[in-house]
C-alpha cells in the first residue's frame, strides 16, 4: 500500500513537471499543436503520414519550398512519446509499413482522436542581443488527428433539439436526400412529438437512420449529422446515439412542446440529444479541439465536382457551419496558455495527383470560392485563411496521349491507367461544363511501388513543402 502511494505520487509530481516544461515551451513561442481534420475520404491518415515522414526525411525530402530546409536551418527531426493523457497515439509507423508493403496499400482510415508529438532541431539566428544565447532551440510540434465527422458535430452546441430537428426537416426534403430513404423519411414525418414514445420503434428508427446517413455518405455528400452516428468513438456510450430528428415541429407551439409529457417523442428524444452534446461533443471540444493553435483543413474537391452541384453546395455549407465553430484571433502568448485561439486556417484541396499539373492552379481556385463564405469568420477576427492543392502521397505521372496531357498511373488492382479528364474549372463551371464533369470516372489509384521504410525513403508528394512552410515557416525563425 505505502509502495502504490509512492508510485501514484511521483507519477504525478511527473505529469505536473511535464505540464510546467509544456507550458514554458507555449509561453516562449516553442510548442505548437496544429489540428488536421477534412470531410468524409478526404485522406486525413495519408495526410498526416507523409508530413511526418516529410520532416523525418527532410535530408531526403524534395522541400524547396519549405524555408528551414532550403536554408539549412532544420537540423534533425524526432518522434516522441505523447505527453497528453488519453490521447491515442497516431499510427505512424503501421501506416508507413502499409506504404511500403507489396503491393502498397493506402493507411488505414482515422476512426477516433490521435496525435504525434515531434521536436525539430532548428539552428538560431546569430544575433547581436544575447551572445550568449545556444545555436540551437528545439521546436515542439504536436499534430492532432481527429474524423471529420466529429467535427460536424460542432455546430450542435449552438442548436436546441427543435432547431436541429427543422433543419434536417429542410436538408431531407430535397434532393438527393429525398430519393436515398423515401420509406424511412416518411416515417420520420409522421411521428406526432407530443404522443408517447414507443422504445422498440425508436430502436428501429435509430437504426435506420443510421444506414440512411450511411447512404448520404456514400453518394459523396457533406452535411452528416450527428457525426458520431457514423463513426462512434471507442467509448461512446451506444444508449447516447439513440435518437433521431423530428421533421415535423414547424406546427407546434413551444408552450405545446413545453407541456409534453416527459414520455412524449419529443421530451424523450430531446433529452438523448442534450446528453449526447454534453457528454459527447463538448468534451472533444473542451479538452481536444480547443487547444489547436493552428488548423488545417482537408477537402477532396475533384471528388466533389465530379458529384454536381448539389454535392458542392452541400460541402460549402458543410465547410461554413464548422469553420464557424473555430475560436479564431491573435493574442498575447501568456493569453495562448489559458485560453487558446487559432491564429492561421489551412484548407488544403487533396489528391491533385488525379489531374494533370496545368490544372493545379484551378483546383487552388475553386477551393478558394468553395470557402468564401467560410473565411468571413475568420477574416472579422483578423485571421487571414490560406488555401494550397496538394498531393500527400503522388501516385501518377502526366505523359502526351495524342497531343493530350493524360494521367498515367496504376489502379487499385495494381494494373496500368491512364485517362485523359475534362479541364478542371477555377470557378463554378457552366452546364455544358458540370455534365463533362459528372460523366468523368475517376478511377481509384494504388500508392506508387517502390517505398522503403528500411531505406528511409521520403514520400512522393506535390506541394507539401507548401503547406510545411505556411503552419511551421514563422515558428522556426
Amino acid at each position: 500500500m505505502p509502495n502504490a502511494f509512492i508510485r501514484r505520487t511521483r507519477m504525478q509530481g511527473d505529469q505536473l513537471t511535464r505540464n510546467a516544461g509544456i507550458q514554458l515551451d507555449r509561453l516562449r513561442d516553442r510548442r505548437l499543436c496544429i489540428g488536421i481534420t477534412g470531410l468524409s475520404r478526404s485522406g486525413k491518415s495519408t495526410f498526416i503520414t507523409s508530413l511526418i515522414n516529410q520532416l523525418l526525411q527532410h535530408k531526403k525530402a524534395s522541400l524547396p519550398g519549405f524555408s528551414p530546409v532550403l536554408s539549412g536551418q532544420l537540423i534533425d527531426v524526432r518522434l516522441h512519446p505523447l505527453e497528453t493523457p488519453g490521447l491515442a497515439t497516431f499510427a505512424y509507423q503501421q501506416a508507413w509499413d502499409r506504404l511500403c508493403s507489396q503491393p502498397p496499400a493506402w493507411p488505414e482510415p482515422t476512426r477516433d482522436i490521435s496525435g504525434c508529438l515531434l521536436e525539430l532541431r532548428l539552428k538560431r539566428k546569430p544575433g547581436r542581443l544575447n551572445p550568449f544565447a545556444r545555436d540551437h532551440f528545439s521546436l515542439w510540434l504536436e499534430i492532432r488527428d481527429y474524423p471529420g465527422e466529429w467535427l460536424l458535430d460542432l455546430p450542435l452546441r449552438e442548436l436546441s433539439f427543435r432547431e436541429w430537428s427543422l433543419e434536417c426537416a429542410h436538408l431531407y426534403a430535397q434532393a438527393p436526400r429525398a430519393e436515398l430513404a423515401p420509406d424511412f423519411l416518411a416515417q420520420l414525418s409522421q411521428l406526432n412529438p407530443l404522443s408517447e414514445a414507443n422504445p422498440a420503434q425508436l430502436e428501429q428508427l435509430q437504426a435506420d437512420f443510421c444506414a440512411f446517413l450511411t447512404r448520404c455518405k456514400d453518394q459523396g455528400l457533406s452535411q452528416l449529422q450527428p457525426g458520431r452516428f457514423l463513426l462512434p468513438g471507442r467509448n461512446d456510450d451506444p444508449a447516447l446515439l439513440a435518437f433521431v430528428p423530428l421533421p415535423n415541429l414547424a406546427g407546434i407551439t413551444e408552450e405545446q412542446l413545453h407541456s409534453a409529457s416527459e414520455n412524449s417523442w419529443y421530451c424523450v428524444l430531446q433529452t438523448c440529444y442534450l446528453r449526447y452534446i454534453k457528454e459527447l461533443v463538448e468534451p472533444f471540444f473542451r479538452n481536444f479541439f480547443s487547444r489547436i493553435d493552428r488548423q488545417v483543413v482537408l477537402v477532396d474537391v475533384v471528388q466533389a465536382l465530379n458529384g454536381g452541384p448539389a454535392h458542392i453546395d452541400d460541402m460549402r455549407a458543410a465547410l461554413t457551419r464548422i469553420t464557424d465553430s473555430f475560436h479564431y484571433g491573435h493574442q498575447s502568448r501568456l493569453l495562448q496558455l489559458f485560453r487558446p485561439r487559432i491564429d492561421r486556417v489551412l484548407y488544403a484541396a487533396t489528391k491533385i495527383d488525379q489531374v494533370i499539373s496545368d490544372d493545379h492552379e484551378a483546383v487552388r481556385s475553386f477551393l478558394a470560392s468553395l470557402v468564401s463564405d467560410a473565411y468571413r469568420h475568420a477574416e472579422y477576427e483578423g485571421i487571414a485563411p490560406a488555401c494550397e492543392a496538394t498531393s500527400a502521397v503522388r501516385c501518377s505521372r502526366e505523359v502526351d496521349a495524342d497531343g493530350d496531357r493524360a494521367i498515367s498511373g496504376l489502379d487499385a488492382q495494381g494494373q496500368p491507367i491512364g485517362y485523359v479528364h475534362p479541364r478542371f474549372p477555377a470557378r463554378l463551371p457552366e452546364p455544358d461544363h458540370w455534365q463533362q464533369l459528372m460523366d468523368w470516372k475517376i478511377p481509384a489509384l494504388q500508392p506508387p511501388t517502390g517505398l522503403s521504410a528500411r531505406n528511409g525513403d521520403a514520400i512522393p508528394h506535390i506541394r507539401l513543402d507548401t503547406v510545411l512552410n505556411l503552419l511551421l515557416g514563422d515558428k522556426c525563425l
